[in-house]
Formats: C-alpha cells, structure tokens, sequence
C-alpha cells in the first residue's frame, strides 16, 4: 500500500473516531410529558425508571401503565411490585415480559399498541438511555405513533453524570448507541 492511501484512511478513521466522541458526551434534550394512552416502562436501570413512570402515572398523564422487560431475570415480576409500592395500582399495570434489548421493549411496545388501538405513549428509561431507546423506537415506530420520551434519574435522584461510575455508563451507551446506529440491532435475540 502507498503512504498517501494510508494516511487517507488514517485521516478517516481518526475523524470518524473523534464524531463518536463528541456525539456521546452531547447532553440528551428533556423532553415535557404529554398526555399519552400509556406510560411505558422500559425493563433496565434501577427503581428510577418506575418511580419517574409512578409520578407521571399520578399526575393523570395516562391511565395505563405498560411494563416491558425480561421474565428471564425475573425483573418483570420486581419491577411489577416496584410499581404498585409507588403507588400503580394492580389494575392499571400491564407486564409483557418477552423484551430482552431495547429493540425487543420496542417492537413488544408496537405490538401492543396495535393490538390495544392506542395511538401515544410516554415511554419512560433512564436518563442515560434516552437516546438509544428514541433512536430504535423511532425506527421500528412504522404507524407513526406519537411517542414522548422521559428521562429519569435514578432512585437517589442523581443523572447518570453525576455518579461514581459514568465512566462505565459513558462507554457502555456510547458503544451500544453506534452498534444500533450501524442496524446491528436487527440481529439481536434472533
């Protein structure tokens, strides 16, 4: 190979490099809650993501509640307790418990809304999350559902930059983020 080759590809290694490092530490835009059909939960993170979805709940933002994570962890089940101690009532919860990624909380979340004749939703993750969890809603959204996204801090009430391990939750985001961005979510639990 020539030098001039080299240096070229160098070149655009180095910028797509330093797009992924300065599109990651871009500061997630705070969406207001709308009023919405369902509140929707996304399985992950810790209590936060109830909590913020409970507040939501009692401020009559929907009257439902959609709870979409793994059985395999046995999260769905916790999660659902989480809920009603925040104050969801039973009636008002919905568990799907078949996700395992944030592809599979989507397309469970598309599918239930088709069945269900509901139109918008809130969909609640943590605020670390936001991002990924629009970006992959937004693709598998193919019936132009209104969607509100809400990013919640976690149960102490601290935003992901703030904690001892944002290192750790950088990396981890920033890298799920562009394997999403290149559709390496198409073949995820397939």
């Amino acid at each position: 190979m020539n030098l001039k080759f080299i240096m070229t590809l160098g070149s655009l290694l180095t910028v797509f490099a330093a797009t992924i490092l300065a599109d990651s530490f871009l500061p997630v835009e705070a969406e207001e809650p709308r009023e919405s059909d369902v509140i929707v939960v996304l399985g992950g993170g810790d209590q936060g993501r109830v909590k913020q979805a409970a507040g939501l709940y009692e401020e009559g933002y929907a009257d439902e509640v959609l709870i979409t994570a793994s059985e395999k962890d046995g999260s769905t089940s916790g999660l659902k307790t989480v809920a009603e101690h925040y104050g969801i009532p039973e009636e008002a919860l919905i568990v799907e418990n078949d996700a395992t990624s944030t592809y599979t909380n989507a397309v469970s979340t598309m599918d239930f809304m088709e069945e269900e004749g509901i139109d918008s939703a809130v969909v609640v993750t943590s605020d670390y999350h936001v991002e990924r969890a629009e970006f992959i809603f937004d693709k598998v959204n193919d019936a132009g559902y209104d969607l509100n996204y809400i990013a919640a801090p976690n149960l102490e009430g601290e935003n992901w930059i703030e904690r001892e391990n944002s290192h750790v939750i950088w990396f981890s985001e920033m890298t799920k983020m562009w394997g999403y961005r290149m559709g390496l979510y198409k073949w995820i639990d397939q």
